[in-house]
């Protein structure tokens, strides 16, 4: 028995460090409500599920669930679940997949695409054969080490911030410190007028249509791109991966374009048309007085740029302590931010910096 325990954690041990979440045992039992990432987006395994294996990788999870057992997993965000057990099915606050027949299965989201309420989020065929069930001790004292091993400390949450300025998350013991409302002003040049930094020029794509697996100088102009305007710190090396190209998806549906993932003449165009050119403003930088924030008319989102974002980035700072660079472009990180605040403030929580939400933040300025 102690030498099973032991080659069971060196593979848990070796699968950890080649970048793969991986658990193995006799039977997993999950006894309360376990939370996965894949890619960008949480998922949730359902308390009383159970299976003999798990694979979390980077696009989707592989299962192998036993004889007379259940697997439940779903979607809080009720993103579109494709699997190879059948359908899945979309409620008014998840997509759940439940799995009740023995045997591996693949469950793929789409976070580009939500479900519809009430009917299935994707489909496929049956998976392998089972396999057999072992006793209830030995599969609670495997479970309880393997959520034991991922335990990681962030960084992110230090100096009593409420969200992670590393993922973007809710830190779960943050303490706040309240601070004034909105005092903080641009940086000023010598002779007293601000300047503002941004990308020059446009972005030399090529003519071909970019997708998952190409390679090149179209693709590092393309990462250029996304570091610069949705600050996500990609390495240049000119390989276009599925993590860049959920990113793509996404950055398409909040612009209005079909979430294909194909950055062809369309996605190219807007990418262009979104390139801004650095210019040093004339006029002196404006301090608020007022204990609000001005932000503007138009809504923000994932991709915005200008000085109605450093507003808000002045805002999350002021409020939360996140320690944001004011450097008026929002990304992927500050949205999960604005998610999590506008649900804990009673708004729908959508990450768009609409009228309501931007009331709500110069009404609790003054607080």
């Amino acid at each position: 028995m102690i030498k099973k325990l032991k080659i069971g954690l060196l593979v848990l041990a070796l699968a950890l460090l080649s970048g793969v979440s991986y658990a193995e045992a006799a039977d997993l039992v999950y006894n309360a409500d376990t939370t996965v990432t894949i890619g960008s987006a949480n998922y949730t395994i359902a308390s009383g599920s159970s299976a003999t294996s798990i694979v979390v990788g980077t696009s989707n999870i592989i299962v192998t669930v036993p004889t007379n057992a259940v697997f439940n997993f779903s979607s809080a965000d009720r993103y579109v679940l494709t699997s190879t057990s059948g359908s899945s099915q979309c409620g008014t606050s998840a997509n759940m997949v439940s799995i009740s027949s023995a045997g591996t299965y693949t469950i793929t989201p789409d976070i580009a695409t939500t479900c519809t309420t009430g009917t299935g989020g994707g489909g496929g065929g049956g998976g392998g054969g089972g396999v057999a069930a072992t006793t209830t001790t030995t599969v609670t004292t495997q479970q309880t080490t393997i959520a034991a091993t991922p335990t990681v400390t962030d960084t992110g949450c230090a100096a009593g911030n409420l969200f992670s300025t590393t993922t973007g998350q809710a830190c779960t013991s943050a303490t706040i410190t309240p601070t004034t409302a909105a005092t903080t002003a641009p940086a000023a040049s010598a002779s007293g007028s601000s300047v503002v930094t941004g990308t020059t020029g446009t972005y030399n794509l090529g003519t071909a249509t970019l997708k998952n697996g190409s390679k090149g100088e179209a693709v590092k102009e393309l990462q250029r791109f996304l570091n610069n305007e949705l600050n996500l710190g990609l390495k240049v090396d000119g390989a276009l991966g599925p993590k860049t190209i959920s990113v793509i998806k996404q950055w398409q549906m909040d612009n209005g374009l079909t979430p294909d993932g194909l950055i062809g003449p369309a996605t190219k165009a807007l990418i262009n048309s979104q390139a801004t050119t650095a210019a040093p403003a004339t006029a002196a930088p404006a301090t608020t007085t007022t204990g609000t924030y001005n932000l503007g008319t138009a809504t923000l989102r994932n991709g915005s740029r200008g000085e109605a974002v450093k507003e808000l980035q002045r805002f999350l700072n002021d409020k939360l302590n996140l320690g944001l660079a004011v450097d008026g472009a929002l990304g992927p990180k500050t949205i999960s931010v604005i998610k999590q605040w506008q649900m804990d403030n009673g708004l729908t929580p959508d990450g768009l910096i609409g009228a309501k939400t931007k009331a709500l933040i110069n009404a609790s300025a003054g607080e």
